[in-house]
């Protein structure tokens, strides 16, 4: 007789639903751990280089000339954070696959996908925009005339791609997503790693009063700490589930 798993590892046979989710957890949690590690990566490169992300609040005097004087910090970091928000398409695939959460898997993959997409639209200013701008503001020969424009410029596109990527792609897409994935944990069972992403998410959307004039650095800075501690968590309990 040949064995049931060999049948299944023929090719074109489908794989039985419980090797389907086994093998999307384990593909789930390498790509949550991959987008871990680009986060931290891009913070440990853009902090001391630039002071990220408090920097972010500053005006266009203080900021550009910071970029270009650490321009090779500022690709590199900025690189892994791109990086770290392009995983969180691929996994927007995966995870509910990996969670089976059935008739909501469509919903789940449109805002997931919609939340990398937009943070990665967000975040590829500072790649491409803000350093032609850094490098023409600190020219030895720019006017006044000519950094009072530059400076309009980069607080227009830095309000519109930072909306994109902070106010949509992190605070609305990211929050509902994360908010659909702990409500299939709960469905599970796993309640203690369904409520810390219910809590994550909660404080991701409330980062979206932003919109209404209420700012505050710590709940934005907190709520992206909360958010990716749990989603190691997750990658830990897809990982440990692949065995089982």
């Amino acid at each position: 007789m040949i064995h049931a798993a060999a049948i299944a590892a023929e090719p074109g046979h489908p794989l039985h639903p419980a090797d389907q989710r086994r093998s999307a957890a384990r593909t789930g949690a390498l790509l949550l751990a991959g987008q871990f590690i680009a986060m931290w990566t891009a913070f440990f490169i853009l902090a001391p280089a630039i002071n990220w992300p408090a920097s972010l609040g500053e005006p266009p005097a203080v900021i550009l000339p910071l970029i270009r004087a650490h321009a090779s910090a500022v690709f590199l970091g900025y690189l892994s954070y791109i990086i770290h928000a392009l995983l969180l398409i691929p996994a927007a695939a995966i995870l509910p696959v990996a969670l089976g959460m059935g008739p909501q898997q469509r919903t789940s993959l449109l805002f997931g996908g919609l939340a990398g997409f937009a943070k990665a639209l967000g975040i590829s200013r500072w790649l491409f925009v803000m350093p032609g701008l850094a490098t023409a503001f600190t020219a030895p020969g720019a006017s006044i005339a000519t950094r009072s424009a530059i400076s309009v410029v980069y607080q227009a596109f830095n309000a519109y791609a930072g909306g994109i990527g902070e106010i949509l792609g992190v605070g609305l897409f990211a929050g509902i997503w994360t908010l659909l994935l702990s409500a299939a944990l709960l469905k599970m069972g796993a309640r203690m790693l369904g409520i810390f992403g219910m809590a994550a998410g909660l404080l991701l959307l409330a980062t979206l009063l932003s919109v209404v004039g209420i700012e505050s650095p710590v709940l934005l800075t907190g709520s992206g700490i909360v958010w990716q501690l749990w989603t190691l968590a997750l990658a830990v309990k897809l990982w440990r589930s692949r065995l089982s």
